[in-house]
């Protein structure tokens, strides 16, 4: 008897809607294109538990008759093809035959259609099987009915996040394939809530809806073409830092898309601009038929190109092209006339003389300048204008040796364990590279004089970047913001399971800020969260909020950055409703967003109290995001790279 047999078509079925359908998200994308390919001009999009109990579309496109009824929910049918070359001349969304089929198979679907001939009906299907059909009236167009998604495949089910994820992956869907057909009303709700409705307009207006009419007012058109390759839509200017991951779309004929190629070559047209430039990007590519397949993975979600090194080159091009007419449009006019080239100039044109720059102190010619590897050399640092050996450094001591005053904790005036104690004693006592750092005197080597306190560590910032300090075995070098993190995470996670608030700063006058859609349904989830650590933001009509208080040590000017970045970041952590996970997410966004970035310059006192901060957490050596926080160079280290 033979091992190798033909699967069951319930099998079949079950593989099938396993690669289409992976989530309530690809089952709201599919049948929205559906509704786009029948030319609707509305489209109506209803869930319920994050699609899991309910996910309904309806459309008023052309519908369907009894006779498309009956085939519809088979598998490979449809009405978009009629041979194989048509899969290489596609101008629809839909064209495989296994979307509809595929959520039949997983789940209870109704379909209800009506044709504007009058011709209508209702059929339901259970698991790929058709358990009622009736005639009935209805209205022309066609709505969906999705029930109990995945309930005879509970594995797919239990693998599926929390019901805040998943919603937030639909909204995903809806705001795509909005954006990429603004001519179209899309109506999105949760329940009874509308979360998202876009009225019939141009693209602008549509991006506005959808991300925001601030970032929309401020994007640049981009329309250019090379090599048969056209670029069109939106990009943000080269001094936009509030970008999200989530604000790149790419379009290949309206069809939302991934790429990881134009992705990057959206990353290197923004590269000259700085690593802080975080760009919203919105492109409609379209080329030839033959030069690209949009039919390499079963969801439709990825596109293949012929050339893509050509691709990536015109995305590159058509973005700094655009920075370019920008740039010429915003330049000042500059007259080259025979009035202006050697005459003299009119007095309603002259231009105010500059004060002159004082004089650089002359280096003598055997002094090497100090260089900062960070930046171009500089012989002086900036600030004092003296050698950088003679500037201050901050001092950290602790008992018995000489005690400075108390540092100032920058984060909380309050007490709590993160407070730096006069008792520490070790607080350098911590293996790295299996050396010992500590504050306490090495007793092998001679005692200082009486009358000469051994010195603790001094710290002093590198590049506004790293905080270096040295003591008897070597160089001690901390990342800022990792250790930042760290101390902000504990914290945080203090606070969030002791339900302790966070001191705050109120604000004089309210910061306005305005949220995207996403953005808005991830505050909803984590208002209370926010409130305890120091951020109280409020609705103010639409979707702008006011920030009404921030943390005590976080400086208002990066507060409506801190607020996006922390929602941004948070709708990454996928929590499956456990408290302990859900509250370290929290943590780890509020403190990433709130820390010290590269490049903030640090008052002494903050230096100080950063370093004694870190030194009592429980993990000192890593951020919460497993990156170092510091390393050692010991001397035996340092004198082997000097080849002593």
């Amino acid at each position: 008897m033979a091992e190798i047999h033909l699967l069951s078509d319930e099998i079949i079925n079950k593989i099938a809607a396993g690669e289409v359908i992976e989530r309530p998200a690809s089952a709201v994308k599919e049948l929205i294109e559906n509704a786009i390919d029948a030319g609707a001009t509305r489209i109506q999009v209803q869930i319920e538990q994050g699609g899991k109990k309910k996910i309904q579309v309806t459309d008023n496109g052309k519908g369907m008759g009894a006779a498309d009824l009956d085939l519809c929910y088979l598998r490979h049918t449809t009405s978009k093809l009629t041979n194989a070359d048509d899969l290489f001349h596609l101008h629809t969304n839909g064209f495989r035959g296994e979307a509809v089929a595929s959520i039949a198979a997983v789940s209870k679907l109704t379909i209800t259609s009506a044709t504007q001939e009058g011709e209508s009906g209702r059929i339901i299907v259970k698991g790929g099987e058709v358990i009622e059909k009736e005639d009935i009236q209805a209205s022309r167009g066609t709505t969906f009915l999705v029930e109990d998604l995945f309930y005879n495949t509970p594995v797919r089910r239990t693998f599926l996040g929390s019901e805040t994820s998943e919603c937030s992956r639909i909204l995903d869907i809806v705001l795509k394939t909005a954006i990429s057909h603004p001519e179209i009303r899309f109506d999105y709700k949760v329940g009874d809530r509308t979360v998202f409705t876009g009225v019939p307009g141009e693209l602008r207006s549509r991006i506005a809806e959808a991300i925001g009419s601030k970032v929309a007012k401020g994007l640049l058109p981009v329309d250019y073409t090379e090599a048969g390759v056209h670029v069109t839509g939106y990009i943000s200017p080269t001094t936009e830092t509030n970008g999200k991951r989530n604000h790149q779309f790419l379009f290949m004929r309206n069809r939302p898309i991934e790429n990881k190629m134009v992705s990057k070559a959206v990353s290197q047209a923004y590269e000259p601009y700085g690593a802080q430039c975080k760009p919203v990007t919105v492109l409609f590519l379209d080329m030839p038929d033959m030069e690209f397949d949009i039919n390499v993975h079963p969801a439709k979600r990825e596109v293949r190109f012929a050339n893509g090194n050509l691709v990536f080159l015109v995305v590159t091009h058509a973005i700094r092209d655009t920075f370019t007419k920008d740039l010429e449009a915003h330049s000042p006019i500059i007259d080259l006339s025979d009035e202006f080239m050697g005459g003299t100039t009119p007095a309603s044109q002259t231009t105010p003389a500059q004060p002159a720059m004082p004089e650089t102190p002359a280096q003598p010619q055997n002094d090497l300048p100090w260089e900062n590897p960070f930046q171009q050399a500089k012989p002086y640092a900036a600030a004092s204008q003296q050698p950088i050996q003679q500037q201050a450094r901050p001092s950290f001591a602790s008992k018995p040796y000489a005690q400075p005053a108390k540092p100032v904790n920058s984060l909380s005036d309050k007490k709590s364990k993160y407070d730096v104690s006069d008792d520490v004693q070790d607080l350098f006592s911590l293996p790295e590279y299996g050396k010992i750092i500590s504050l306490e005197p090495d007793h092998s080597k001679p005692a200082p004089p009486p009358e000469t306190p051994w010195a603790p560590p001094s710290f002093f910032q590198i590049a506004n970047t790293y905080i270096a300090g040295e003591d008897s075995n070597g160089l001690l070098i901390i990342d800022q913001h990792a250790a930042h993190t760290r101390v902000l995470f504990e914290q945080a996670m203090e606070s969030l399971q002791n339900n302790i608030m966070q001191d705050s700063q109120e604000l004089l006058f309210p910061e306005l800020i305005d949220l995207s859609k996403q953005e808005k349904e991830i505050f909803r989830n984590v208002d209370e969260q926010l409130r305890k650590l120091g951020f109280f933001v409020e609705p103010f009509g639409g979707d702008t909020y006011q920030i009404r208080s921030i943390p005590s040590a976080l400086p208002l000017s990066r507060a409506a950055k801190a607020v996006h970045d922390f929602l941004n970041d948070v709708d990454e952590n996928d929590t499956k409703n456990d408290m302990v996970k859900f509250q370290e997410a929290i943590a780890k966004s509020w403190a990433k967003t709130n820390a010290y970035q590269a490049g903030d310059k640090l008052k002494p006192e903050e230096i100080t109290a950063l370093v004694g901060q870190l030194m009592i957490t429980q993990d000192p050596l890593k951020s919460p995001f497993g990156s170092p926080t510091l390393m050692r160079l010991t001397l035996e280290e340092l004198s082997k790279k000097f080849r002593h």
